[in-house]
C-alpha cells in the first residue's frame, strides 16, 4: 500500500533576531564546495506520548536556532559564499493519512520515506531560491511524529548536523542553545577553495552497471565482535581494528567478491571513505560547528597485484586502517597547501582513467556511528528509529543500531545486490535484512 502524506502548511521560518552585517558573508571551504551537491536527508521518528508534541513550539525553537546557525537562514550567493540574508528556512506540516506508525516502522520503504522530507534531496542545479535548511513534520494517525530533514551538505556534514540537532532539541526542551559559540567556525582559511571553479577535475569514468537495489543490514553488537576478532591479526596489527574499521573491510570484500561475479572484466575496486577531522587538526575545530570538516582517503584493491582470490576482509582490513590512519595534522596540511587535495584527486582520476569503465569500480562508504543522533530529544522522548532518504549508488551508510549494533544502508547494481544476498560469508554475520528499494520503485517527495 502506498503512503498518503498530505502536506497542509508550509511557510518560510526566519530567525528570532537578525544576523549582523558583519556576519553577512559566510566563506565555503574547499571541501564545502565539494559536498554541496545535494542535501543530507533524514526522518527521525518519535512515539506519541505523554508528552504531546507541540509544533507551534518546534518553530518557534527553530527561529532561535537559525539565530545561532544564521548560514542556515541564508542563500547561495556564489560559488564560494553563502549569504546570510535571514531568508529562513522552509517547515512544513503535513498528515499521514492512511498508515500508523508502528505500521510503517515494520517495513519502512525508500520511497516511503522520501515522502516524508520537505523537498527533493538532489535538486539539478542548486541555485539561490533553495533554502539551506527544510523541515517536514509528519503526524502518524496514532499520533507519532516523523521529522523529516533536508539540511544543504555544502554548510553540514556528521559532525555539523550532530550540533543543530543538539542545539534545536535543547531549545525546544526550554534548556537553552548548548555550546553556541562552537557552531560557527572559518575552515575556509583552512581548507582553501583556490581555483577549484576551474578545475579540471572530473568524476570516476565509471558508467552505471544496470538500475540500484538498496537493502538495509543490520548487525549485532555480537557480531561485529566477531568480525573485529577475526581480522585481528597480532603479526600484522598493533591493536584490533575498530568496529568502523572492520565493518569497512568486511562489507568492501563483500561487495568485491559480488561485483567479480558480476563483472569477470573488474581489475581495480577502490574504497573511499570521509574521515572527520574536526580533532585532528592542531587547533582542533569545534566538535559540532558548521561545515565539512572531514578528509575523503582511499584503499585500493587490484586484481593482478593481490593474486586474485584474496578478496577478504582479513586481507583487506589492513589496507582500511592504514589509509585512515594517515590522516594526522601534519597529512591534512600538506594535502591543503598549494592546490595539494586537487592534485591528489586528479591523480586518482587519472589513474581510473588509464581502465575501461568496467574494469575498475568503486564502494563509497560514510559512517554516522558514535554521531548521537539517537540522542535526539525534542521533550517528546528518543527517536524511536532514524530513516535514510539518500539515494544509495554504490554507496554505503552505516548508522548506530540498539545494543552496539549497527545498520548498514546499501545500493548496488541489481546484479551485484543479488550476489551479495547469496554470500554465505557475509551472511554469517548479519541478524536482519530487509529491502529499501527495488529499480521499479520511484523516489519522490511529498511536494
Amino acid at each position: 500500500m502506498a503512503l498518503k502524506v498530505e502536506v497542509y502548511q508550509k511557510e518560510r521560518v526566519r530567525p528570532c533576531s537578525p544576523t549582523p552585517q558583519t556576519l553577512r558573508n559566510y566563506k565555503l571551504s574547499l571541501i564545502d564546495i565539494i559536498s554541496s551537491t545535494y542535501y543530507n536527508p533524514f526522518v527521525f521518528f518519535y512515539n506519541s506520548g505523554a508528552d504531546r508534541h507541540d509544533y507551534d513550539e518546534l518553530k518557534n525553537s527553530l527561529m532561535k536556532t537559525l539565530s545561532l546557525l544564521y548560514p542556515l537562514a541564508g542563500r547561495i550567493k556564489d560559488a564560494s559564499t553563502i549569504e546570510c540574508n535571514d531568508e529562513g528556512a522552509d517547515f512544513v506540516l503535513a498528515k499521514v493519512t492512511n498508515c500508523d506508525l508502528g505500521e510503517f516502522l515494520r517495513h519502512p520503504k525508500h520511497e516511503d520515506i522520501r515522502q516524508l522530507l520537505p523537498l527533493d534531496p538532489y535538486p539539478n542545479p542548486i541555485h539561490s531560491a533553495l533554502p539551506m535548511l527544510a523541515v517536514q513534520v509528519n503526524t502518524f494517525r496514532c499520533g507519532g511524529t516523523a521529522v523529516g530533514f533536508c539540511i544543504w551538505h555544502g554548510l553540514a556534514d556528521g559532525g555539523a548536523m550532530t550540533g543543530l540537532f543538539n542545539t534545536w532539541a535543547a531549545i525546544n526542551r526550554g534548556e537553552g542553545p548548548i555550546n553556541p559559540g562552537g557552531l560557527i567556525a572559518d575552515a575556509s582559511a583552512t581548507f582553501r577553495p583556490g581555483n577549484l571553479v576551474s578545475s579540471p577535475l572530473k568524476p570516476f569514468p565509471l558508467e552505471k552497471q544496470g538500475k540500484y537495489s538498496s537493502k538495509r543490514f543490520v548487525l549485532c553488537k555480537r557480531d561485529i565482535e566477531r568480525i573485529r576478532n577475526d581480522y585481528y591479526q597480532p603479526s600484522e596489527h598493533s591493536r584490533r581494528p575498530s568496529r568502523v574499521e572492520a565493518l569497512s573491510a568486511f562489507v568492501w570484500a563483500a561487495v568485491i567478491r559480488a561485483t567479480l561475479q558480476a563483472n569477470p572484466n573488474l581489475k581495480m575496486h577502490l574504497l573511499t571513505k570521509m574521515i572527520n577531522v574536526r580533532n585532528k587538526l592542531n587547533p582542533p575545530f569545534p566538535s559540532q560547528c558548521l561545515g565539512n570538516i572531514y578528509q575523503m582517503v582511499a584503499a585500493r584493491w587490484e586484481l593482478e597485484a593481490d593474486r586474485g582470490g584474496s578478496v577478504t576482509a582479513g586481507f583487506l582490513v589492513g589496507r582500511v586502517v592504514e589509509a585512515i590512519h594517515k590522516v594526522t595534522d601534519d597529512y591534512m596540511r600538506e594535502m591543503h597547501a598549494e592546490g595539494g587535495y586537487l592534485r591528489a584527486a586528479l591523480d586518482v582520476s587519472k589513474a581510473a582513467a588509464l581502465h575501461n569503465a568496467d574494469e575498475i569500480n568503486v564502494l563509497f562508504i560514510s559512517s554516522l556511528c558514535n554521531i548521537p543522533f539517537s540522542q535526539v530529544d525534542f521533550g517528546w522522548g528518543k527517536p524511536i528509529w532514524i530513516g535514510l532518504g539518500h539515494t544509495l549508488e554504490n554507496l554505503a551508510v552505516f548508522m548506530d543500531a540498539e545494543d552496539g549494533g549497527v545498520e548498514v544502508w546499501i545500493g548496488l547494481a541489481k546484479e551485484v545486490m543479488s550476489n551479495l544476498d547469496k554470500d554465505m560469508k557475509f551472511h554469517a554475520y548479519v541478524s536482519f535484512s530487509q529491502i529499501i528499494s527495488e529499480p521499479s520503485c520511484p523516489l519522490q517527495s511529498a511536494l
